[in-house]
């Protein structure tokens, strides 16, 4: 599984997602997180990574852990 903790106008918030629906977009500086799907379509939420205190992802090969302060 893949975690990731950030910032929201509300407070903290985390998303809990499969390791393959989570991903660095360096050209944006944003992370990219897989939410939902409607209709055929991927729903995706773009955090920008000011706003992300960690990042866990624990593959089925290996683990690794990512965290950004």
């Amino acid at each position: 599984m893949a975690v990731i903790t950030y910032e929201t106008p509300d407070g903290l918030a985390e998303i809990e997602v499969p390791p393959s629906e989570i991903s660095y977009d360096g050209s944006r500086h944003h992370w990219k997180v897989k939410t939902d799907e409607r209709n055929g379509r991927e729903i995706h939420a773009y955090i920008p990574r000011e706003r992300v205190f960690a990042v866990e992802v624990k593959g089925k090969r290996a683990g690794t852990q990512i965290t950004r302060s």
